[in-house]
């Protein structure tokens, strides 16, 4: 037995908050030669030069296509936690067989592994791999860490799927649900996160950028239209009978809206942002309720959505076009159960 609600995957929620922008960059041509102002990561790359933390090649370019290996991923994060007079005076022997005394990494590296704590040595490994490109959830890990941010504990209560990284207990999982939360990385149009994606310098420095404004509550608006983004994509699974991939749409929305709201959790429209995520969420549980033949579970959850939309709407009333088409949904959910139990 299927359910299927009446859903218009083309809405549009227009979750948008009144923010001071981003200030512009004190220079104004470009540092690099390849990577102008139209290129995506432009404003990344010249923070990121600005503080000393990324910089460039003799030629003059940044080359932002070219993939990071794992000893230039060790030195930008520990360049992004302390100064470089602490890594200058900084000396050590290293333990991996593979860093040798002359290498220009190793005091990056020992740093990371004796005073950071952001990778293993010895007994659990003897090997570092200095030239083997760093993967996404590799580089978020040794990032989280060495910015001494706690991701097992952020968002805790989230653990659904979340596209292509589905199991909580795996080492990867609040690595990525926090790089979600802060919006430092997104899923594609096919809801998949690629954590196992090599990395080039471009995609590096967008991810440290986001970090560093998120941490100062300047990607607020990013992550209310990332939440809307997955919403869309909620409706689009449904639609093409989906319900498991709408699921995982559903929690990568829920967790944008609350990372939304702990940087932002006084604003309206941020508040009423969860609780439409959580609607839709709910919805796409009783849409799988309705699949299973579950059908007191389909009122109980039309019911729970049908509620969340009427708190969107008090905290943003900007938000009710979504919420009554979230009620509307809830009701044509309901009354087909409603009347599959009659039969």
């Amino acid at each position: 037995m299927q359910l299927l609600p009446s859903v218009r995957p083309g809405l549009i929620i227009s979750l948008s908050l009144c923010l001071a922008p981003i200030g512009a960059l004190a220079q104004v041509v470009p540092s690099f030669t390849d990577v102008p102002e139209t290129h995506g990561a432009f404003n990344a790359v010249e923070y990121l030069k600005e503080k000393g933390i990324l910089s460039g090649y003799s030629d003059g370019t940044f080359r932002p296509d070219t993939k990071v290996n794992r000893a230039e991923a060790v030195k930008i994060i520990v360049n992004a936690a302390v100064g470089a007079e602490t890594i200058a005076a900084f000396k050590a022997k290293s333990v991996f067989t593979d860093v040798p005394d002359d290498a220009w990494f190793i005091s990056f590296v020992e740093y990371a592994r004796q005073t950071l704590g952001i990778i293993d040595g010895p007994p659990k490994k003897t090997q570092f791999f200095p030239s083997q490109p760093v993967k996404k959830a590799e580089f978020l890990k040794m990032l989280l860490l060495a910015k001494k941010i706690d991701a097992s504990a952020a968002f805790s209560d989230l653990s659904g799927p979340l596209g292509d990284v589905n199991n909580p207990a795996d080492w990867l999982y609040p690595y990525v649900r926090y790089a979600i939360a802060s919006s430092m990385i997104m899923a594609d149009d096919a809801g998949m996160l690629h954590p196992g994606n090599e990395l080039t310098r471009s995609e590096v420095a967008l991810i440290l950028f986001r970090l560093e404004m998120y941490r100062e509550q300047r990607r607020t608006q990013a992550l209310l239209t990332e939440t809307e983004a997955e919403i869309a994509h909620v409706l689009s699974f449904l639609e093409a009978k989906a319900p498991d991939r709408a699921f995982m749409a559903s929690n990568r929305s829920l967790i944008a809206a609350r990372g939304a709201l702990l940087s932002k959790p006084d604003e309206g429209i941020v508040k009423g942002a969860v609780k439409t995520a959580e609607g839709f969420q709910t919805l796409v549980r009783a849409y799988q309720a309705g699949v299973e033949g579950r059908l007191p579970d389909v009122l109980q959850l039309t019911s729970d959505a049908w509620h969340l939309a009427e708190k969107a709407k008090a905290f943003a009333p900007s938000l009710e076009p979504v919420a009554v088409q979230m009620q509307t949904i809830a009701s044509s959910m309901a009354d087909e159960a409603r009347g599959l139990q009659k039969k």
